[in-house]
């Protein structure tokens, strides 16, 4: 794929890579203090108000849902797929005022979201190689910056709060020792599949104020920045990729920052719209998409997520 950058595009890449190094010498990638190597997108984060209704609707979306719920102190999460990546609809105990101290660095994000509707309020890292926390692998550690959530391999993992350099978004990690068709085939096995035939997570928007420290802060942590691309009136986009999943910057933000919705790879986006009506939701008709292929939309955001299905064909942004 061949992409023309302006000089323009090009000043602001140089100025993105010279915050990245010192002396002539490029940063070791890190995550807060520690070196890091994030392979992946492990899971996306949803805050719905009542996740009995919520798994009713994803369901009528036509997603695979894991009849077993995850609950740990303050959140009980029910668990969809898209591919290798997982999907966790979190919901805040309601019988309890405050989020409790084992809710960690979520309690905040998740009350705050659920109390506007819900949506997507960050993702998870994967990471090959994560220092240890000291925590054993069944019990991990909890506290403010560490909490327990749904595992693969083991039924508890430890997730670590991370910087993210991205205002309203939560960013956390993990350690994983899992590859893509292993964690898809896992995440098949206890969701079951999709009948509106997704089969990955294809991007995910983001929407900030400044592109340039968004690009700064991936960079340091060692996800590149892929493309930039200029959309018009001052808009632009940034684009990062870890294996299927694209993470999609935009700025300057209108509104509201923060996770703005998803894209999801179809085998047949046909069917993915066919099934959300039948499912009693509305969705647009296919069309053909800006960066090639097709795509349409569930008109109304579930849970606070606007969702986009898209099925591959040739690129037509260049």
């Amino acid at each position: 794929m061949s992409v023309i950058i302006s000089g323009k595009r090009q000043a602001n890449k140089a100025s993105v890579c010279r915050q990245n190094r010192h002396d002539g010498f490029r940063l070791e990638p890190r995550l807060g203090s520690v070196a890091v190597n994030i392979i992946s997108i492990e899971r996306v984060i949803v805050a719905v108000p009542h996740l009995a209704e919520s798994r009713e609707n994803w369901r009528r979306a036509g997603f695979g849902i894991s009849q077993d719920e995850f609950q740990h102190g303050g959140i009980r999460i029910a668990r969809m797929a898209a591919g290798a990546v997982e999907i966790d609809l979190c919901e805040l105990n309601a019988r309890q005022p405050k989020p409790p101290d084992d809710a960690g660095f979520l309690a905040t994000p998740l009350r705050e979201a659920i109390e506007n509707g819900g949506g997507i309020i960050g993702w998870v890292w994967g990471l090959k190689d994560m220092p240890d926390s000291g925590a054993p692998d069944s019990k991990p550690a909890v506290s403010k910056e560490s909490i327990a959530m749904p595992g693969l391999s083991d039924s508890i993992t430890n997730v670590e709060h991370r910087p993210s350099g991205l205002p309203g978004v939560v960013i956390a990690a993990e350690k994983t020792n899992l590859d893509i068709e292993s964690r898809r085939l896992m995440l098949r096995d206890l969701c079951g599949p999709n009948s509106n035939s997704v089969d990955y997570l294809e991007h995910i928007v983001v929407m900030t104020p400044d592109l340039d420290k968004a690009i700064a802060a991936n960079e340091a942590i060692g996800v590149p920045c892929k493309r930039i691309r200029e959309v018009g009136n001052g808009v632009r986009q940034a684009f990062f990729k870890l294996e299927q999943t694209v993470l999609e910057v935009v700025a300057p933000a209108r509104g509201k920052t923060g996770c703005w919705g998803i894209a999801l790879m179809c085998g047949d986006i046909a069917k993915a719209v066919a099934t959300a009506r039948d499912g009693g939701l509305q969705a647009t008709e296919p069309k053909l998409a800006i960066q090639g292929g097709q795509i349409a939309r569930i008109v109304e955001p579930l849970d606070g997520v606007a969702i986009a299905f898209m099925q591959p064909g040739p690129r037509r942004d260049d």
